[in-house]
């Protein structure tokens, strides 16, 4: 994903690279963006408290979080 195309209060889906693009690999997690900076998109995960920069290459969008 590009940052341009990621909007505040959308849902992600990120995947490590080493998930080789599999949604369903234990490690991605459901996320809500709740900003970007100039390279990164911020992004809260789960429960967490705290939004987490997170390069955009990683995020995907999540139909299932809507």
């Amino acid at each position: 994903m590009m940052l341009d195309e990621i909007q505040e209060g959308m849902p992600v889906l990120y995947i490590p690279r080493h998930a080789q693009g599999k949604r369903t690999h234990p490690d991605c997690q459901r996320g809500m963006v709740t900003g970007k900076t100039a390279t990164h998109a911020l992004v809260r995960y789960g429960m967490d408290r705290y939004s987490n920069p997170t390069l955009p290459v990683f995020l995907v969008p999540d139909a299932a979080g809507a």
